[in-house]
């Protein structure tokens, strides 16, 4: 038992439905989300993010490793690996922290700094995301995932076995567009997304 989840015995039907479920959670629905404008959606293109995936080790808000300018100092904020090792059939995942006021630039390495009036995390959709592997350089949001990043639900490209990180454009749903591989905005969306709420209790959880 993994904190009160079941392990899955490594049989291949158990691991194909666990694939199904999640399939069938990300496809197409009568829940159809509204058509936006760039605008609307904080719409970022590939150029103005330098063809990297989007996370605060890469926007100027970003105190490194331990707040952001937003949000002031009671909300912790930097990447971490859950679980530390692997155990009980779970491998470690590294988690990338990003939020919809993302803009790209170099963290502040000096000493913290915030704005006058700071925003709720809620608001501003501040969450985490897997990486697909520990230890990259960068990793984060983008349409498709490519150059270590985490891709969308939301963003469909052709087939059913594609791979979307070496897709080089798909269609976005909430765009109702077809959008580059390394786009990306604040309508990100993925099943394994994680809120500053959950994040915040593995935080506390790990402290001595």
């Amino acid at each position: 038992m993994i904190e009160g989840f079941y392990r899955y015995k490594p049989k291949p039907e158990m691991v194909a439905k666990i694939n199904t479920i999640r399939i069938g959670q990300s496809r197409p629905d009568l829940r159809l989300p509204p058509i936006l404008d760039n605008g609307a959606m904080l719409f970022s293109s590939a150029a103005s993010a330098h063809n990297e995936p989007r996370s605060c080790y890469n926007c100027p808000m970003f105190n490194y490793g331990k707040s952001c300018r937003y949000f002031g100092k009671d909300v912790e904020i930097h990447k971490f690996t859950w679980p530390k090792e692997r155990r009980d059939g779970a491998k470690p995942i590294e988690f990338w922290p990003v939020c919809g006021y993302w803009i790209y630039g170099s963290p502040n390495y000096g000493p913290e700094e915030f704005i006058e009036n700071t925003l709720s995390p809620d608001d501003a959709g501040l969450g985490w995301v897997n990486a697909p592997s520990p230890g990259l350089e960068l990793s984060g949001t983008s349409c498709g995932g490519a150059e270590g990043g985490d891709d969308c639900d939301l963003w469909l490209i052709e087939g059913t076995t594609g791979d979307k990180r070496a897709a080089k454009q798909g269609f976005c749903r909430v765009k109702q567009d077809y959008t580059d591989n390394l786009d990306c905005c604040s309508c990100w969306e993925d099943d394994d997304w994680l809120t500053w709420q959950v994040v915040k209790e593995r935080f506390n959880e790990s402290k001595p």
